[in-house]
């Protein structure tokens, strides 16, 4: 007890030393990869769509409850929001980040923030909109590190993003954000309506003789409607390229595969290659760096060797590190720069040492080998020149002995925020090493080294996968002819693994997803005119390359019109878990949890997860009119589980039709644990069969004794058409 408040009154001591002078700006800490489009959840924001909303309609879910460091909740975190409102105050952050709060006309307010694009790391698909954003601003106005007042109309697009509460100026209640900004109109009622240009990945590396793409994003604000044209410039020498499609059409959102073919005897170096794009009277660009690698086959592959990094296991279980009892920590007065925990060495105010060690071993065919990790270092030290309490970076042996001493900092370097360090540690390959961190303080005063978000980034030579995925439609048949609704599905393979799949119509995407080797789409072919229609799917893999179908043309032949209804009622549970009527559900499965977000609005279906033995169904009796010429009943279902099998089920949902005296005439499909994917995924099926019959649509999880399954089940329809 006298330990942690020791720390705690040193720690305060020191920032009350601190000048209120402008300081050195710094990147950020607290959920700095969601904010800047390097978490592990990135792949499922859509940059090509918008959802238009309001301050008032932000701010009214419940903040998730642990609020997840790397990982974004869906569909708050995965969506770019556009938002009208009035900028009211202004600021630089000491995270560099400019810190806007807008308005609506009730007086509600919320935060929206541009970070900084030097803190935006390469990978990031945000990157360009995010400079395309700061540099609007920038046009507009100069922010300082104190509050500058405003009153102007503006539309602000961005991703939204749940941030911790302490006492933000203009906070939500509910702490919901706009960050990062993708792009900002001042007084979008008079200004010329405008779209955001994105790369992904903003670099990418092509093998002599081999070929590498990026996809090309344009995103619409303001009412901008018009096709948007792309080139390419800044090529290497031995370099093409080629867009497909070269322009996206009107209303301009939209993606084009960027591909770039390396000739054999292309110079081999990293270039900067600037793609433009045109439309509706304005031009943006966006740069992509382009390293071109020898010949041979051979590219290379990066991996993060350390352990527990973040140090998320927590104190109870800080392995693989070996550390001084108490350095593990999740402390306010010392918080980390990502996540719930870092490492505290020293701190006390009087003699001590803490170490911070683990081991690793850095292949012998390495080519490089990078040590990085974020460092705080603060103090109740007053001297300028002398180092007091010191925290040596060293290298040693599996014996422990010291091999090389890479950096000694102390008192001397302290700064406000983290500062990343980085180290070349090549000279080590072919050994077993272990890295060790060791702090020392003297008899009085403090200094605490705070350390987080280590990695030790080692690239060894790889086979580049230059094999783009299969992928196919499997349905409907090449040449049908189709009306009503129709169930478009296509499935995907690849050597080393699918990443996305989309299907385009008539070369308008209407449907994606993530990590899956199939996907379906309802179709509405009553929405389109009678006629031959196209379908393709794509598929993409981690290389980057893109497999494309064969093209399947249709013939949409729908005599009238018709008139379709909706027969399923409160098909998104949204009456909520008081008033689940007309369906008849087990108690505790209509659910407004952040643990497993809704498909949409704010309330869903989840059947068991409870990692016992559990049975959970929901039903609603429905009629199908005798005279209908079709019935489609689909729904959303996200599966995650924690059974660590891939060939053996465990936990089962069946989906069935039953008549009224729940007699089974058809099990539709039978999912498992098996069936785990990220995200939502639509399921569809033709119920035409049970026309003029009053069925009971029936679904049922089955959890065993152990190891939970989560079957959540979102916007349940069943489309009859007359």
């Amino acid at each position: 007890m006298t330990l942690r408040f020791r720390r705690f009154s040193l720690t305060l001591a020191a920032l009350l030393l601190c000048s209120s002078a402008l300081l050195q700006a710094q990147c950020g800490v607290e959920r700095w990869s969601v904010k800047t489009g390097t978490d592990a959840d990135v792949g499922k924001v859509n940059l090509n769509s918008t959802t238009s909303t309001t301050i008032t309609a932000l701010r009214a879910p419940a903040a998730p409850n642990p609020i997840p460091a790397n990982n974004r909740v869906s569909p708050t975190e995965t969506t770019v929001w556009v938002i009208n409102g009035t900028l009211t105050v202004y600021k630089l952050e000491n995270d560099s980040d400019y810190h806007m709060v807008i308005s609506d006309a009730a007086g509600n307010t919320m935060i929206t923030e541009i970070p900084s694009p030097s803190c935006v790391s390469a990978s990031s698909p945000f990157l360009s909109s995010i400079q395309n954003a700061r540099a609007k601003f920038d046009a507009q106005l100069t922010a300082t590190t104190s509050f500058q007042t405003a009153n102007i109309p503006v539309q602000v697009v961005g991703v939204g993003m749940f941030d911790f509460l302490h006492g933000q100026t203009g906070v939500a209640p509910n702490g919901i954000e706009l960050h990062p900004v993708l792009d900002i109109i001042f007084n979008p009622g008079t200004q010329t309506p405008d779209f955001v240009l994105s790369t992904s990945p903003a670099s990418t590396a092509v093998a002599q003789g081999s070929s590498g793409n990026v996809t090309i994003s344009s995103a619409v604000a303001g009412g901008f409607n018009s096709a948007v044209a792309l080139s390419v410039s800044g090529l290497p020498a031995g370099v093409t390229s080629t867009l497909s499609p070269a322009s996206i059409a009107a209303p301009g959102n939209g993606s084009s595969t960027l591909t770039f073919n390396a000739g054999a005897t292309a110079g081999t170096g990293t270039f900067n290659v600037t793609v433009t794009a045109s439309g509706g009277g304005i031009t943006h660009t966006a740069t992509i760096a382009l390293t071109i690698t020898a010949a041979g086959g051979t590219g290379s592959t990066t991996t993060q060797i350390f352990g527990n990094p973040g140090f998320e296991n927590g104190t109870a279980s800080p392995a693989p590190w070996t550390a001084s009892t108490g350095v593990i920590n999740s402390s306010a007065s010392e918080p980390p720069h990502g996540g719930t925990f870092d490492a505290w060495l020293d701190g006390y105010g009087v003699a001590h040492t803490d170490t911070l060690v683990q081991q690793v071993s850095i292949p012998s065919n390495a080519t490089a080998a990078t040590l990085s990790f974020w460092l705080h270092i603060d103090t109740a030290e007053t001297s300028t020149t002398t180092a007091f309490d010191t925290l040596a970076m060293q290298v040693r042996n599996s014996s422990g002995t010291v091999l090389s001493t890479l950096k000694t900092f102390s008192n001397l370097n302290k700064a406000t925020g983290y500062q990343q360090q980085t180290f070349d540690l090549l000279a080590f390959k072919g050994q077993t090493i272990q890295i060790n961190f060791l702090g020392v303080e003297d008899a009085s005063l403090q200094t605490s080294f705070v350390i987080d978000d280590t990695a030790l980034n080692v690239t060894t030579p790889s086979t580049t996968d230059t094999s783009p995925p299969t992928t196919s439609v499997t349905s409907p048949a090449n040449g049908a002819t189709v009306s009503g609704v129709v169930n478009v599905n296509a499935t995907a393979s690849d050597n080393v693994g699918v990443t996305q799949m989309q299907i385009l119509i008539d070369g308008t995407l209407v449907a994606s997803n993530t990590n899956a080797t199939a996907l379906s789409f309802v179709w509405s072919s009553d929405s389109v005119a009678n006629g031959t229609h196209t379908i393709v799917s794509k598929a993409f893999d981690a290389a980057g390359n893109v497999g494309t179908s064969s093209t399947i043309t249709v013939t949409v032949s729908n005599s009238s019109p018709g008139t379709t209804t909706e027969l399923i009622v409160n098909g998104g549970f949204e009456n909520g878990s008081a008033n689940p009527s007309p369906w008849t559900v087990t108690a505790g499965v209509i659910n407004n949890s952040a643990s497993e977000p809704p498909h949409a609005g704010s309330w869903d279906a989840w059947l068991d997860g409870n990692g016992v033995a559990t049975t959970d169904s929901i039903l609603q009796t429905v009629t199908i009119p005798a005279n209908a010429v079709s019935a489609q009943l689909t729904f959303w279902l996200h599966i995650d589980t924690a059974e660590t099998s891939t060939t053996r089920a465990f936990d089962t949902m069946t989906v069935q039709v039953r008549d009224t005296g729940a007699k089974v005439l058809s099990t539709l499909a039978t999912f498992s644990n098996l069936n785990h994917a990220t995200g939502y995924q639509q399921h569809s099926f033709d119920l035409s069969a049970f026309k003029g019959q009053t069925i009971q649509i029936f679904i049922q999880g089955v959890e065993d004794f152990e190891l939970q399954t989560s079957f959540v089940i979102d916007d349940v329809s069943l489309k009859v058409t007359q």
